[in-house]
């Protein structure tokens, strides 16, 4: 399944704290890929309400404020901005702005952020399967590092009814392919499936970053897999 980044937000929940200190929602990290165009990435982070915030990617400043109460799904005190789309790889730096209580600027900052395919890899014990535990792993862990455009994230086991923010379980932050990233600990990180396909895909486009998110979950039905919304369309309440 190929999504933007933003629909991890459904994976699990974080009781959010910020102090008036600006922040990124916490998958967004160093090394991370984000959806290329014509799809516009989506930033967005806590901060205080009523907040003029300004984002800086290349050339580009784009400018919010943030929410002074719960809207669209989001806490209050949040910042989003939706990017123009990005057809240049990168990599950039994402600097986001924003004023403390005592007017002192704050900037938070982004680095090697590539623009690319992004694909969630989520299943049941065979997508969990690792590397490490895959015929002929020695020399595929070896190979990773021939692909420092394919950068990995795994999520932890942190189901959650309702639609959530934030990850509060985050086993692996984004990572640039390597042979460490990629022959971590065993059912730990990183999924063979997910990893196989993703280089598959990397070579047949042509060398295009790819971002690659697992998460599965050992004997989870695919119902479980659903937002609560596509869940009652397809069983609506008898």
């Amino acid at each position: 399944m190929q999504v933007d980044i933003y629909l991890v937000v459904f994976l699990s929940i974080l009781i959010v704290q910020t102090n008036g200190v600006p922040r990124f929602a916490n998958y967004y990290q160093d090394h991370m890929v984000l959806q290329r165009g014509p799809q516009r990435a989506l930033v967005w982070g806590y901060g205080d309400a009523n907040k003029l915030t300004s984002l800086r990617i290349g050339d580009k400043i784009y400018e919010t404020v943030s929410r002074s109460k719960s809207a669209d799904g989001f806490s209050e005190g949040t910042w989003s901005i939706t990017l123009d789309p990005v057809d240049d790889e990168g990599p950039y730096d994402i600097q986001v702005s924003q004023p403390l209580t005592n007017g002192t600027l704050m900037t938070i900052t982004l680095h090697d952020v590539l623009f690319g395919d992004v694909w969630l890899c989520s299943g049941q014990s065979n997508m969990q399967m690792t590397m490490r535990d895959i015929f002929n792993a020695t020399e595929e862990i070896a190979n990773a590092e021939k692909y420092p455009k394919i950068r990995v994230f795994t999520n932890g086991r942190t189901p959650s009814s309702t639609p959530v923010e934030e990850s509060i379980q985050i086993i692996q932050k984004w990572s640039i392919a390597s042979s460490s990233s990629i022959g971590g600990p065993s059912w730990t990180y990183f999924s063979a499936v997910c990893w196989l396909y993703g280089r598959m895909i990397h070579e047949a486009l042509g060398g295009r970053p790819i971002g690659l998110i697992a998460t599965s979950y050992g004997g989870t039905a695919i119902e479980l897999w659903m937002p609560q919304d596509a869940f009652l369309k397809c069983y609506p309440p008898s």
